[in-house]
């Protein structure tokens, strides 16, 4: 089997002893005698490691034999647990990985940032597939199809919620939201593209009415938690929508989930407390605002419908796995990727189809990708080409970036929301 050469990227020089300084990242042309092996140099704490971007399992090998790309990454798959990001905290490698976003942020004018769950865990808040995810820990996520079809599976829901997402819903921005808001004032972040009625949705058609002929945005999330707007970002998409928002499955009404959830609380508030009480004190917090609870049975929870035309049930306003973004946000988002001339990823795997679109968009067509990320991500399992990624926590990493761009100036006036 001919195997195609692939991208290393160079993350850290490392010359035992002495450890030589990182002054910027390399792209090379592997030679083929790597074999099946696709993948990059990492930067783990004060090792280096190549790791096989694809160790081919029987669907894999197969795939490879025939010319095809890698089986598809599994949804709810754990994967290798990644090193504590703030193991790669020392002064000595945020500087190395600072140098490396430098040089990659150099020539650039519209840089494009799309975020996932690894930057919000410094907020407390548990991501997937990081160290601490929830997957690791065997999180199963609500699916689509299950919150739509099963009342028995909306009350799980709603009763898992009850316990988790009012801490969710009280966490802050951390140091890397701040630092890509400061970012997008800077200017150092963000595009501007032609606009075109087929980036609104129904209930967004008067913005196009009063647009004035650009679009313009400066981060994408995944992120369901509000700490980018939290932060003072302007220009974000938020691609799976907004954690704080519900919405009526019938008459297609949003509404506070803060007020849904006092409504919640005061139906059932002699079961949450019970619930309170077997749990123990224990961290029962899991991704986006779920909760690991010691009960299965959740029939005597008193789910209220919608205020609005009494005959609905609710839904965050999300998109749960299983589900699609909606079209008009997709092609928004695939415009800025076109008007970029660099995206950067942050704090994200790219396991899910409905952000790593994105990724080889860009590289399709030839647009530098930067990924900030502790762990092997699917940009380098797929053998995208010319990919820079830096190893290191978003935001002591990002914070020390403004600082080097702005020049050790007085800090940015920053405004949250």
């Amino acid at each position: 089997v001919k195997v195609a050469p692939f991208a290393i990227t160079v993350a850290a020089a490392f010359v035992p002893p002495p450890r030589t300084p990182l002054s910027r990242a390399k792209t090379l042309s592997s030679p083929s005698s790597f074999g099946p092996f696709r993948g990059m140099v990492h930067i783990h704490g004060g090792r280096t490691s190549l790791r096989a971007a694809a160790r081919p399992t029987r669907s894999s090998a197969s795939s490879v034999k025939k010319g095809m790309a890698p089986a598809r990454t599994r949804t709810h798959t754990a994967g290798e647990r990644p090193p504590d990001p703030m193991s790669l905290s020392s002064p000595e490698l945020l500087q190395e990985s600072v140098g490396v976003l430098l040089d990659w942020f150099r020539g650039k004018s519209s840089v494009l940032v799309l975020t996932g769950a690894g930057l919000s865990t410094e907020s407390g808040i548990p991501d997937y597939r990081g160290h601490g995810g929830s997957y690791h820990q065997g999180h199963k996520p609500m699916v689509h199809d299950q919150f739509m079809r099963s009342e028995a599976q909306r009350r799980r829901y709603w009763g898992r919620s009850m316990v988790g997402w009012r801490d969710f819903y009280a966490s802050r921005p951390n140091t890397g939201h701040d630092a890509l808001a400061d970012l997008e004032r800077l200017g150092r972040i963000g595009v501007a593209f032609e606009d075109r009625p087929s980036y609104y949705g129904p209930d967004r058609a008067e913005d196009w009415m009063t647009s004035d002929g650009l679009n313009r945005m400066s981060v994408i999330t995944q992120n369901v938690d509000g700490l980018h707007r939290r932060a003072g970002s302007r220009l974000v998409t938020e691609l799976h929508g907004r954690g704080d928002v519900v919405r009526c499955m019938n008459c297609g009404s949003t509404s506070c989930r803060r007020e849904y959830h006092d409504a919640l609380d005061d139906l059932n508030g002699a079961w949450l407390r019970d619930v309170m009480s077997e749990a123990g004190g224990k961290d029962v917090q899991r991704a986006d605002g779920d909760a690991a609870i010691p009960r299965e049975v959740f029939d005597e929870l008193v789910v209220p419908g919608c205020e609005e035309c009494g005959e609905g049930f609710v839904k965050p306003d999300v998109v749960f796995f299983g589900d699609s973004v909606p079209k008009h946000r997709v092609e928004r988002c695939y415009g800025a990727v076109e008007a970029a001339d660099g995206l950067l990823c942050v704090g994200s795997s790219l396991a899910v189809h409905s952000a790593f679109r994105f990724v080889r968009a860009a590289a399709g067509r030839g647009t530098p990708i930067a990924v900030l990320n502790v762990g092997e991500t699917r940009a380098e399992v797929s053998g995208i080409g010319g990919l820079t990624k830096i190893e290191s926590p978003a935001g002591p990493t990002l914070s020390e970036l403004v600082r080097e761009m702005t020049g050790d100036q007085k800090e940015v006036e920053r405004v949250s929301v």
